[in-house]
């Protein structure tokens, strides 16, 4: 049970920007709606889930028609891998050879610059 002290601070996070009076919540069972903006944050665990995004999901959504217990979060996508995972051991060995003959490349170019210079 959520206790009534942590739902006194709570507010909005979307309406707590306009000021101290703005995005009061309203405890309705599982859900802590907002007075202002009438977005609807999920408990779940005994836990508030203050995200805009959850919030949005169940906005305007009329109190009798939030399910009691509220569903699982929005599952976000996974991140897409770094360009250099999956490659094997032999591609991973060919591209560093290559970033050290491109280095050496570029010094030895500046070397012979400078002793052009110097004559």
């Amino acid at each position: 049970m959520v206790s009534q002290e942590l739902l006194g601070i709570l507010r909005c996070p979307n309406c707590v920007s306009q000021g101290p009076e703005a995005g009061h919540l309203d405890h309705d069972g599982n859900w802590l709606i907002c007075q202002d903006c009438e977005r609807a944050y999920p408990i779940r665990d005994d836990i508030p889930v203050m995200l805009i995004e959850e919030g949005d999901r169940f906005r305007g959504v009329p109190r009798s028609e939030l399910p009691e217990v509220p569903p699982p979060e929005i599952a976000l996508p996974e991140p897409a891998p770094a360009p250099s995972e999956g490659l094997g051991d032999e591609q991973t060995l060919i591209l560093a050879l290559a970033g050290l003959l491109l280095g050496l490349g570029l010094v030895l170019f500046f070397v012979l610059r400078a002793k052009k210079k110097r004559e």
